[in-house]
């Protein structure tokens, strides 16, 4: 086994499933889901957070939330999000080089959506009307709000 695997057995997670406990099998997870929604120009850190050297376009695909084993870290181009039936923005990248739209979905809170966003951070007919005040708490973004 090649050292940069024994990381990944080294993020216990608690599951009734031995498996998921172990991790076994939890990069090819993550790389499968990818591969599903068409992302590219990804590195899969040792900590198996997902850096994007590119865009990441999720609109319309139907997501309710990310799955466990999914944790963007840095994108660095747009990410996008909207038009889905998203409860939660758990699993959404740290940074966003560029825009970050989670529009139309059903999100109750901003709770996982990035701590800075390079240009605009659009949040528009959720559940819950956000504030500009609301994304500002969470999010140092650098140019426009819209809510």
């Amino acid at each position: 086994m090649k050292a940069k695997f024994v990381n990944e057995f080294m993020h216990f997670e608690r599951s009734n499933d031995p498996l998921v406990t172990l991790q076994v099998g939890r990069r090819v997870q993550i790389i499968k889901w990818l591969d599903t929604y068409e992302i590219t120009n990804y590195v899969i850190n040792d900590d198996l957070t997902i850096d994007v050297n590119d865009d990441v376009e999720l609109n319309n695909k139907n997501l309710t939330k990310f799955p466990d084993f999914i944790k963007f870290n840095n994108v660095s181009g747009w990410f996008a999000c909207s038009n889905n039936q998203l409860t939660s923005l758990v699993g959404c990248p740290s940074s966003v080089g560029y825009s970050f739209y989670c529009s139309f979905n059903q999100l109750t809170s901003l709770v996982g959506c990035p701590s800075s966003v390079d240009s605009n951070f659009w949040c528009r007919n959720n559940k819950v009307q956000f504030s500009e005040k609301d994304v500002k708490k969470l999010c140092k973004v650098k140019n426009d709000i819209r809510v």
